[in-house]
């Protein structure tokens, strides 16, 4: 458990170094509070001090979708600029290529407060990339936001929350992991030179 846990931290400090967007492969146990049944390699990406999950494996409600996010210690997505919306159709452009259709649960709704917000964060939805005559509240049932990928395309459009789509999660790196990972990393690398003679 030590060591799995020490190679997510040492690769969380290595990417925070590099201060790029890049991935890598996150070994989640019991012991991080996830059942390793449940997930059990996450395939995270980075941009800037957030961590994105692609949870294309995992269909379900907006709630369920919600639900399976918190499980991860983390959120749904809550796309607040213009870059982050580009940033996530280039990493799906790279996973999904010319695939057929992929739709995703964002943190978006109007459910709490009848005007479009990010739950994840609290703060009114003022960037979109809302599809042609979208938000459109078809049915007077639609109060929740799907992203769609399609055709190396990404666009927003309002949904029933109780459609099945995937999720994608996401989760904020803190100074406060990121000065305990410096502080493993320093002990390791001492240890590793007193290793060496």
């Amino acid at each position: 458990m030590g060591k799995q846990i020490m190679i997510v931290l040492l690769t969380i400090v290595f990417k925070l170094k590099m201060n790029s967007a890049s991935s890598g492969v996150y070994v989640i146990t019991k012991d991080t509070g996830i059942e390793q049944a449940l997930v059990p390699a996450l395939k995270l990406e980075q941009r800037e001090n957030t961590l994105y999950y692609f949870g294309y494996t995992m269909e379900g409600t907006w709630f369920q979708a919600m639900e399976f996010c918190k499980s991860l210690n983390m959120d749904l997505v809550s796309i607040e600029t213009e870059e982050e919306n580009d940033f996530l159709l280039d990493q799906m452009i790279d996973f999904f290529g010319d695939a057929p259709e992929y739709r995703f649960w964002t943190s978006g709704t109007t459910l709490a407060y009848n005007k479009w917000v990010w739950m994840g964060t609290g703060r009114p939805i003022l960037y979109g990339n809302w599809q042609t005559g979208e938000p459109d509240n078809s049915g007077n049932n639609q109060a929740c936001l799907e992203i769609s990928y399609y055709k190396k395309t990404l666009q927003w459009n309002d949904i029933d929350q109780n459609k099945k789509l995937q999720a994608i999660c996401e989760a904020k790196i803190t100074k406060s992991m990121a000065e305990m990972v410096a502080k493993l990393c320093n002990s390791n690398s001492t240890e590793s030179v007193k290793n060496r003679k």
